[in-house]
């Protein structure tokens, strides 16, 4: 949502003001003893210009926002409460309540909680002014507002100024005297403003009798006061015309502004009449509305006259009428020039559309009932907005319509499946597009082609949805037939929607050319919301083959588009935190820990804000990875343990493989072998693994749990697996899967004493990496694979890299200590320390051996002998400081 700078900034007082030096004292010193203030009259008494005068000379801060239109909802009241809070406090832009209002479509009661939560931190005394009120007729905004004062801290304070009371609890905060009210008596004019306005102000030279005629007859009403001083100066005659008197001011504004707007020059009264169908006024929009080329001009004219003009911001660009004024300028266009009325709205519909502000455009493009332009701002926003998650908009943008539209423009019913496709309701979806195909079958020729080209578009996403993707493919075709080239948003609906299907079905190649083809697409305002999603589409698939350096750079492209100012509060939270949490683990990869763990702070941060359950999952694990190369083995754990939480309830399969990986290096850093093996013998006995083997992670983390068990027949098992997954992932191209599996395959072949088969696995799994400056991949997989890479060092083998990869091992690790056993260990007793360290008893031992219980226990004691020990305990420490355990 775009804000309007306008309406957070303090307007600017008039040229020409009634001093109200009173009110002012009574606001600067009474407003922090209240938790709200009420300032509350009719049009034309002074409470906007009271507010901003005060405002611009107070030693308190004051956020101040106009309310206008753009508030519909919760969501956008508080976005417009927050961008005035930041106007006056920037540094509330790095809080919780920033990062949620950075993001689209945030949950509303974590905004509120973080709201408070961003108050109660701030120190000082801070004062938020909602002008015009009483133009908020959504519920719900009344419900945010009630929520935020009754848990207001101390220090902050609410001042509400409109025509009518708000529907607040107001007797409640009266009866706690949390309530300062300034209403329509306090706001009157004293005899002695009056005189001051009219001697001093405007330059006459009145009578005191005079004044007090005018005081009295208006009764202290401000508009009523200048609009008889615009009388008089403009018809000096007309001071002792009976009707400027007559008392009654409800009626002396019409009389005042008939005589005011007749005896300007015709062409100013036709620059009034034509802009007062606009909320806010600029030179340029107000040209193009009514073509006069020197409207800036005439607006700092109307300013400098005090023809109730009010700037709304220092350099007088942006202004706005008094309301009363504008009513009644609305009145007298539609009265003298009834037909211009709706060309009017079309030329401003057009301006705003220009200057994408789509929701200005809309609301005037339905006020001239101009469909085609309805649909053309549709044509440019509505798959931005759907993107972006802001459904309730959309629905609200379609209840809007006229319901005839509805059957005259097909289009609208595509749209209206599009948002319910979206939110879920898919039969819901489907129905709506079967309804417009039937109204188009009716009338089927040339001119119903592009639309029935557009449903089988909608059918081809929904046929996604639904992962038929024989289905979809078969509406795609029939669509990219029919629709024109320039047809760039519903082609990049389809290619989008195959793109995310053939990924999900394993087929890389498909699903990159279909990324490619919606990134080919005309750079529309929807592309930076959709190109997001692709280049992180893309992203992954590059680094399903191996290819970190291009991931990285697909996943900057798609965080420079996030991060850049217009994206602001386009794109939903947790898709932010998934951006910035994927960039980590690439740095974490490349062993950048310090920057791996910068992007984990900013990713985990929204989407623990987000509740993103997918992106806190992966957050979690790659906090534990940072945790335990710190060597953290404890907050390790932790993130271990809040992962699973979220991982048991989750349906995520691939992330279950992840979880389950980092579970086995958590345990191995625990020297909690034993709870290892028992998980491998689980996965086994159930043949959870046979039935995994689809899913990498899960299949290279049980590789790696039998290697560690390092018995003959589960290091036979592991190598099968392993080999079987080295074959799929060259002839798919997956290079990273590739290199994990062969550096597992070396340290299985090293255990079963195939040293050259193991130096072969290891130089071709390094010869795969060291291109793309992998380094984590080989370092977690700790000790055994240290020893492996010094051994390669004393080969000669890729010298340079190893050194790198050794460098990343900490110093235990990358020099372990050299064995000083008088007699080395046999390949059996090895086998058999092995499972002492396991945790196994001598006759688990001797099962998995297939020997006596006296075999073992002999082994054990030539173990204990070699070592220089007396017990498992001992002898587990001895071996894993001399660095024997794999």
């Amino acid at each position: 949502m775009i804000v309007l700078e306008s309406k957070v900034q303090v307007p600017v007082p008039p040229q020409k003001v009634i001093p109200r030096s009173r009110l002012r004292k009574i606001l600067e010193s009474r407003i922090t003893q209240f938790r709200l203030a009420l300032v509350c009259a009719p049009a034309g008494y002074g409470k906007t210009v009271l507010l901003a005068d005060w405002a611009r000379a107070s030693s308190l801060p004051v956020s101040w926002l106009s309310i206008a239109g753009e508030e519909q909802d919760g969501e956008s009241f508080l976005r417009y409460l927050f961008a005035a809070w930041e106007r006056v406090q920037p540094e509330i832009a790095k809080t919780s309540l920033g990062i949620l209002l950075e993001s689209n479509s945030p949950d509303i009661k974590a905004v509120l909680s973080a709201f408070l939560n961003a108050a109660s931190q701030t120190q000082n005394h801070l004062i938020f002014v909602l002008d015009d009120f009483h133009l908020i007729e959504d519920k719900g905004i009344h419900e945010v507002l009630v929520f935020l004062l009754d848990h207001l801290p101390s220090n902050l304070h609410f001042i509400l100024a409109g025509r009518s009371e708000p529907p607040l609890p107001l007797a409640r905060y009266r009866a706690h005297q949390q309530l300062l009210e300034i209403r329509t008596d306090e706001l009157r004019c004293t005899r002695e403003e009056s005189a001051a306005f009219l001697n001093q102000s405007m330059g006459f030279e009145l009578s005191a009798v005079r004044i007090d005629s005018l005081h009295d007859d208006t009764e202290g009403w401000i508009a009523g006061l200048q609009l008889a001083a615009l009388a008089l100066r403009s018809r000096p005659e007309g001071n002792d015309d009976p009707r400027l008197v007559s008392g009654q001011h409800r009626f002396i504004a019409d009389y005042l502004a008939e005589d005011v707007l007749e005896r300007l020059p015709v062409e100013l009264q036709d620059f009034l009449m034509k802009t007062s169908i606009l909320d806010r006024l600029c030179g340029a929009l107000c040209e193009a509305v009514t073509w006069a080329k020197e409207s800036q001009e005439l607006l700092e004219r109307l300013e400098r006259d005090n023809l109730f003009l009010v700037p709304l911001d220092d350099q007088r660009e942006w202004f706005r009428y008094h309301q009363l004024f504008a009513d009644f300028l609305y009145q007298e266009l539609n009265k003298r020039h009834p037909q211009l009325t709706s060309d009017l709205h079309r030329r401003a519909a057009r301006w705003y559309l220009t200057h994408e502000l789509p929701e200005e455009a809309l609301r005037h493009a339905i006020a001239c009932r101009d469909a085609g332009l309805v649909m053309q701002i549709g044509e440019q926003y509505f798959e931005a907005k759907l993107l972006s998650g802001e459904s309730r908009v959309l629905t609200r943008w379609l209840d809007s319509f006229p319901e005839q539209w509805q059957f005259e423009y097909p289009l609208i019913g595509l749209y209206r499946a599009a948002v319910l496709l979206f939110t879920g309701a898919l039969e819901d979806s489907a129905r709506y597009v079967g309804e417009v195909e039937q109204r188009l079958a009716l009338e089927e020729n040339e001119e119903t082609r592009w639309p029935l080209a557009r449903v089988s578009a909608v059918r081809c996403s929904i046929a996604c949805f639904q992962n038929d993707l024989a289905r979809a493919e078969s509406y795609a075709n029939r669509a990219l037939q029919d629709l024109p080239e320039e047809d760039h948003a519903f082609r990049a609906v389809i290619h989008h929607a195959l793109g995310d299907t053939y990924r999900r079905n394993g087929r890389w190649e498909e699903a990159r050319i279909c990324y490619l083809r919606v990134l080919d697409q005309v750079h529309t305002p929807t592309f930076r919301i959709r190109s997001v999603h692709v280049y992180g589409a893309l992203a992954d698939l590059e680094l399903q083959q191996g290819r970190l350096h291009e991931s990285a750079t697909l996943w900057r492209k798609a965080l420079a588009i996030i991060e850049a100012r217009e994206s602001r509060g386009i794109f939903p939270l947790p898709l932010i935190g998934w951006v910035y949490i994927r960039m980590g683990e690439i740095f974490y990869e490349w062993n950048e820990l310090e920057k791996a763990t910068d992007y984990l702070s900013n990713g985990l941060e929204r989407s623990e804000l987000g509740g993103d359950v997918r992106a806190m999952i992966a957050a979690y694990l790659l906090e534990g990875h940072l945790k335990l190369a710190s060597g953290d083995i404890t907050k390790a754990a932790e993130c271990l343990e809040q992962a699973r939480l979220l991982a048991e309830n989750a349906l995520f399969p691939d992330w279950i493989g992840r979880f389950g990986r980092f579970q086995l290096e958590v345990w191995l850093a625990q020297d909690r072998l034993r709870s290892a093996m028992d998980w491998a013998d689980t996965m086994l006995q159930d043949h959870q693994f046979e039935g995994q083997l689809e899913k990498e992670a899960a299949q290279l983390t049980m590789a790696r749990a039998l290697i560690v068990r390092g018995d003959p027949d589960s290091l036979g098992r592991a190598k099968r697996s392993l080999k079987d997954l080295v074959e799929v992932a060259r002839a798919e191209g997956r290079t990273g899967v590739q290199i994990e599996a062969l550096a597992l395959q070396a340290l299985a072949n090293w255990k079963r004493g195939e040293r050259p088969g193991a130096m072969i696995d290891l130089e071709n799994a390094l010869r795969l990496a060291k291109p793309e400056g992998y380094v984590r991949l080989f370092v977690d997989l700790g000790l055994p694979m240290a020893r492996l890479l010094q051994e390669a060092q004393s080969r000669g083998i890729m010298p340079e890299y190893v050194q790198v990869l050794l460098a990343a091992f900490n110093s235990a690790l990358a020099t372990p200590r050299k064995s000083v056993l008088p007699e080395p260990l046999t390949p059996r007793e090895q086998e058999t320390l092995n499972l002492i360290a396991a945790g196994l008893t001598n006759q688990e031992i001797a099962e998995q051996l297939v020997v006596s219980p006296e075999t073992v226990k002999k082994h054990a004691a030539s173990i204990y002998n070699k070592l220089g020990v007396r017990s498992r305990t001992q002898a587990t420490a001895r071996a894993r400081e001399l660095g024997l355990l794999g």
